[in-house]
């Protein structure tokens, strides 16, 4: 009994480890692109997990810092986050299709250009929430080897 609830808890440990990092950085939506003057877009994405998702607009500031940019992140219904400045921001989804939208305007006089990279990818479990849940799998462990 006791070998076999030791291998019980080995394996949940190695799922919970495996779990944990499977998904690290997963990241579901990733642009970068060179314009002059100006864009605007829209574009669409999926995402397969239910989780905290992590959506970041930089400006490469090559050659010059854009003027202004944006973005947005939008389901068919609802505003998940946006942005008036390079940054990030963190929103919670479920399985489905999503939206991007973004801006940018680089300096119009001379003919500027702009670069910007946006990246949206899956927030991890913090290693802290894994450890705790083999600790208190250690605590059961040793509970039922002091009732026996």
């Amino acid at each position: 009994m006791k070998k076999a609830f030791t291998i019980a808890v080995m394996a949940v440990g190695v799922l919970l480890f495996t779990a944990g990092t499977s998904w690290a950085n997963t990241v579901v939506y990733d642009k970068v692109e060179l314009f002059q003057t100006e864009t605007f877009f829209t574009d669409s994405f999926e995402i397969i997990d239910a989780g905290s998702y992590l959506a970041t607009l930089t400006d490469f500031e090559f050659p010059e810092p854009m003027i202004s940019t944006g973005m947005s992140v939008v389901t068919a219904t609802e505003l998940l986050g946006s942005l008036l400045a390079p940054g990030s921001f963190t929103f919670d989804a479920m399985p489905g299709n999503y939206s991007v939208t973004f801006f940018g305007f680089a300096d119009k006089s001379p003919p500027q250009l702009g670069q910007y990279g946006i990246e949206i990818s899956q927030v991890p479990v913090p290693a802290a929430v894994w450890l705790l849940g083999s600790g208190l799998i250690g605590l059961v462990g040793v509970a039922r080897r002091r009732k026996h």
